[in-house]
């Protein structure tokens, strides 16, 4: 039997007790109802008993129904891990964990807490339930409160021997009881609700396939609809799939069972590359023995040039197991892979290409990658991999590599597994990753904006990422051990203080633990409470700064321990022993709004505004004592896209004539001469500028430059109405993207914005402030991306002594001969320059020195 339990819409008899029950919850998303009303369908047609009852909450409806099922002798799992629950427990009852199969009963309660579900009545009465607004007895928690029943068995029994208690805790304890009592009426579940026990209508039935299926299609539930093996009402072709036809005039959707190859002898090898040789265009497929590109070694090779037909070339295996020998092939493949004429397509294919090149295959004429593809015509799509896409384009379930390798300790590498086996898996990859690509060409082929922006920029940018991962960046690891002792000597100091601040030792890294010594021991007041109770976020701490000094210094220790644990401690492991660098990868798929993102480590990241982040960069230097790091920097890029943009006249002059923007825009809010404007009006003017592009209110603001929120709100106006131009074009962005539902950058990259039309203003806000961000945010990622491609192919045509390593955001860092720097920093800087032409002129900061760290 099975039943589910939901709250009412109504108001609780609790609220009749207490009209402050809940009152300090925030309101429902907006998103909610409508995901409520999904779970609501989905149980329908799985046919469970939903039950609400007005004026009541779930909890007292599970308390009815559980109580009454155990008095007739049935066991009882009460699916929740709400505290709450444990009231409830008696011979028959416990709760279940789903997640983890725990499960609680009276018996493991006592042993574990000392407690019976009566006496843990009298605990949750003691402590309260901030989330729930539920008072209980100030400074008094669950362990404190726990402590107490056990030790006097009961509420009353303690308030018995209330003046037996010391200190603050017991004073709150005796002025507290009518608060004790009346938390204990709220937290008490009603076993008596009004709702109809019958078994029968409880028992587990046979789902309604038909409609579980049309939800969980229309919700994406793919996997789930192939393991309860329901219909997926899109299962027939669309007629776009009809008409798509492949290079020899079938269909791309699977009708036939595939024919893969095993190419494991040197016979069959060279029948299949008396094939591949008339092949003009192929997709392509790694098989590696780890997921590093750059720690892997080549496992094997899939070929696929016709869709159902694709073949696996092994050239490792488990011993004894027939395979190719990789140096016995390597010439002929080589005349294939590197042949700029023939097309090569992949999924994810950077990967490839590292592999490939550390095998002695560099990969050339790479032509479309079916994952930058999709990226480009929808940035906000939950997955690009290449599973997710074949079940949502193809209607095709792969065969998950887990199957072969296995998973967690026992998991074995490619080179382990059965070459037949390993041949169904990676020419099924390579297959499917040409079926795609003659989806998503026809695609692509719709809508030539971004069929541009993918084959100029996109595709091009996959070869000069995968070259700038292959060259890697050196690392002194001199610099970082000495950087990780003066940290862990900040880190300790700051710590003392923070211990003597707060007139107690305890664990700083623990939310729970800091959230108890803030708010209940200090008496801060709690900003904001979620479902892990009191948060103590960075945005939390910035907002209680002025309340206490050891928020400073919580905030300092925090700094210092992610400096040491992401950055200083780490880099020195992910050293390349084979290489002797670092091998950043840089993600082209992530960011909705067009930015390159990197990982392994994550170097967009590393913090620059402080000295001690500014540190980590004396790091990074080049691999060779003749060699230099050059840095190349856009300056205020996004603001020079704003005045392009907006075709503000004052902005555009000032550009023009390199005046300090920030002094010069401080000059015409302020009304006075630039030569007197002051640093605090720069600040100011500073703040704004850069608070419009990322839609700052007058709330952010004032936070930013420490103003009231009057007074950040009349200088935005004051702001809006010298420069109502950017206003203008910051509305007609939004409009634009009301009409079309998506906003576009200057190579007319697209992404779509939510909430738009929204009700609720702050959703509608937040939108708003994406669609103007991502206008300009995109803009500059399209313009750094033109420029890195430039870069590169002159370095490559001209055959220069220089390595692209890094993109951070606006900045490219190359390592190259001291000798030579000033002669490249200048073309470098033009090539950057000239990207893209804009109505403002741009500017590019360029240093050269021993380390990334060299001053501008």
């Amino acid at each position: 039997m099975l039943v589910v339990a939901m709250d009412s819409k109504e108001p609780t008899f609790r609220v009749d007790i207490y009209p402050k029950y809940k009152a300090n919850r925030p309101a429902m998303p907006e998103e909610l109802p409508a995901q409520i009303n999904h779970i609501e369908q989905i149980l329908e047609a799985m046919n469970i008993p939903v039950f609400r009852c007005s004026g009541y909450e779930a909890d007292d409806i599970i308390g009815t129904i559980s109580t009454k099922a155990s008095k007739d002798g049935f066991k009882v799992y009460i699916c929740a891990i709400d505290k709450d629950m444990l009231q409830l427990l008696d011979k028959n009852i416990c709760t279940y964990n789903i997640k983890t199969g725990e499960e609680i009963n009276v018996e493991s309660m006592k042993s574990n807490m000392k407690l019976t579900p009566e006496q843990f009545v009298d605990v949750l009465a003691l402590q309260g339930d901030t989330s729930d607004n539920i008072p209980g007895v100030p400074d008094v928690g669950p362990k404190t409160a726990m402590d107490w029943i056990q030790k006097y068995d009961s509420l009353d029994n303690l308030y018995k021997h209330a003046d037996e208690i010391t200190g603050k805790r017991g004073d709150n304890l005796r002025t507290s009881r009518d608060k004790a009592q009346l938390s204990k009426k709220l937290v008490i579940i009603d076993r008596k609700t009004p709702v109809e026990v019958d078994y029968d209508k409880f028992a587990v039935k046979e789902f309604d396939t038909e409609a579980l299926g049309q939800i969980f299609t229309e919700l994406g539930f793919s996997r789930l609809i192939t393991q309860l093996h329901l219909p997926n009402i899109e299962s027939e072709p669309t007629k776009e799939q009809k008409a798509k036809k492949t290079t020899n005039g079938t269909t791309s959707t699977k009708t036939t069972k595939p024919k893969y190859q095993l190419i494991d002898t040197q016979e069959k090898f060279e029948k299949f590359f008396i094939k591949l040789k008339n092949v003009k265009r192929f997709a392509i497929d790694t098989e590696t023995d780890a997921m590093n590109a750059m720690r892997a070694d080549l496992v094997g090779i899939s070929f696929c040039w016709q869709a159902g037909e694709a073949f696996y070339l092994p050239v490792k295996a488990p011993l004894g197991t027939k395979h190719l020998e990789l140096k016995s092939v390597k010439k002929q493949l080589l005349s294939i892979l590197a042949n700029p004429d023939i097309k090569k397509i992949g999924q994810n294919i950077k990967y490839d290409m590292l592999v490939l090149q550390n095998a002695g295959l560099p990969l050339d004429g790479v032509d479309f990658d079916t994952m930058v593809a999709s990226y480009c015509l929808d940035p906000l799509r939950r997955s690009h991999g290449l599973d997710s896409m074949a079940l949502d384009f193809l209607n095709y379930q792969c065969v998950p590599i887990s199957a072969l390798i296995g998973k967690g300790k026992n998991q074995l590498t490619f080179d382990m597994v059965d070459t037949e086996a390993a041949c169904q898996y990676s020419a099924e990859d390579a297959d499917i990753t040409f079926r795609l690509y003659e989806y998503l060409k026809e695609r692509l082929d719709a809508q030539p904006a971004l069929k541009k922006l993918f084959e100029e920029v996109e595709m091009p940018l996959v070869g000069v990422l995968a070259r700038m991962e292959y060259n890697g960046v050196a690392i002194d690891t001199n610099v970082l051990r000495k950087m990780s002792g003066r940290l862990e000597s900040e880190a300790k100091s700051v710590t003392e203080r923070i211990y003597e601040l707060a007139g107690t030792v305890f664990n700083i890294d623990s939310p729970k633990q800091l959230a108890e010594i803030l708010f209940d021991r200090l008496g801060l007041k709690s900003v904001r409470v979620g479902k892990a109770g009191r948060s103590t976020d960075a945005a939390v701490l910035e907002e209680l700064t002025q309340e206490h000094p050891v928020i400073e210094f919580v905030l300092q220790y925090r700094q210092v321990s992610k400096l040491q644990n992401t950055y200083v401690d780490k880099l020195g492991t992910l050293i390349n022993p084979r290489t002797g660098r670092v091998h950043a990868s840089f993600n082209q798929t992530v960011t909705a709004t067009g930015r390159l993102s990197s990982s392994n480590p994550n170097l967009q990241n590393i913090p620059i505004r402080t000295e001690l982040g500014r540190q980590i960069r004396s790091a990074f230097v080049p691999g060779s004592k003749k060699d230099c790091i050059l840095s190349a920097d856009y300056s205020q890029i996004e603001l020079r896209l704003l005045a392009h943009f907006s075709k503000d006249k004052a902005l555009r002059k000032a550009f023009a004539e390199d005046k300090d923007i920030h002094r010069f825009v401080a000059s015409q809010i302020f009304d006075v001469d630039i030569d007197n404007v002051t640093d605090e009006m720069r600040e100011r003017c500073k703040a704004v500028n850069f608070g419009i592009i990322y839609g700052q209110g007058p709330f952010g603001l004032s936070r930013t430059i420490g103003i009231s929120q009057a007074e950040a709100k009349k200088f935005i106006e004051d702001y809006f109405a010298r420069y109502s131009s950017i206003k203008d074009f910051m509305q007609s962005i939004i409009s634009e993207a009301q009409q079309n539902d998506y906003v576009e950058t200057i190579l007319g990259r697209r992404r779509k914005i939510l909430n738009l039309k929204s009700k609720k203003s702050m959703k509608r806000s937040q939108a708003e402030r994406l669609a103007v961000n991502t206008t300009i945010q995109g803009s500059a990622a399209d313009l750094i991306k033109v420029a890195m491609i430039n870069i590169q192919r002159k370095i490559d045509t001209e055959k220069l002594p220089i390595k692209l390593i890094l993109q951070i955001h606006d900045e490219l860092v190359f390592e190259l001969p001291k000798n030579q720097a000033s002669k490249h920093r200048a073309w470098i800087s033009r090539e950057m320059i000239d990207a893209i032409k804009l109505d403002v002129p741009l500017k590019v900061d360029v240093t050269c020195g021993r380390s990334w760290l060299a001053e501008k």
